[in-house]
């Protein structure tokens, strides 16, 4: 496992690297080949003081990418939450695309098959403050939108641990959002000219 540490608004000791290649060390057993982890470590003033550190570990796969962030009250706390959230992820999927191996296909199979590769992962912009008038808008991300079905992009979300996805449809090229329904099932959000 190749891990990369960074941080933001905090200062990175040897002891915080030490810790997080212990902990993060351990999903390496998980792989079936070497990847590259990332780790961001950063602070932020919050009113609530358990909750001041976030770890954030991004794994790069073929197709996509596990990501996972975590805040508590040290730095060695959120480094443990994460690297669990991270674990159980990997698990899950692992679980669910050993059962289906028969029937999978596309960024399911890749998964089943093997978690690592190298995707191309836009850098995240500088970040500008939108004020809105209720709020303001004060991330933004980018990810390149690699036509995939629906399948693989519920799968991706998945992965990523989110409630919605944006792709690119590989059957008709629109731009589509698959999302989770509080029933747990999924629902698809098309444009209103689109073909369903």
């Amino acid at each position: 496992m190749d891990l990369t540490i960074s941080s933001q608004h905090t200062t990175l000791t040897d002891a915080i690297k030490e810790y997080a290649q212990k902990r993060l060390g351990k999903l390496d057993d998980r792989f079936k080949f070497p990847v590259d982890v990332t780790l961001r470590i950063r602070k932020e003033e919050t009113k609530r003081e358990d909750q001041r550190y976030i770890a954030e570990v991004t794994i790069p796969l073929k197709n996509g990418f596990i990501r996972s962030e975590e805040r508590a009250d040290s730095p060695y706390s959120a480094i443990d939450l994460v690297q669990q959230t991270v674990e159980r992820r990997i698990r899950r999927h692992k679980t669910k695309f050993n059962r289906r191996r028969l029937d999978i296909k596309g960024l399911e199979a890749e998964i089943a098959e093997q978690f690592s590769a190298e995707p191309v992962i836009a850098d995240e912009p500088e970040e500008d403050v939108v004020e809105l008038e209720f709020g303001q808008v004060v991330r933004t991300k980018k990810h390149e939108m690699v036509p995939m079905t629906v399948a693989d992009a519920a799968a991706q979300m998945d992965l990523l641990g989110h409630n919605f996805y944006m792709f690119k449809n590989k059957d008709n090229g629109d731009i589509n959002v698959v999302y989770r329904r509080h029933d747990e099932d999924y629902g698809l959000i098309v444009p209103a000219e689109a073909k369903v």
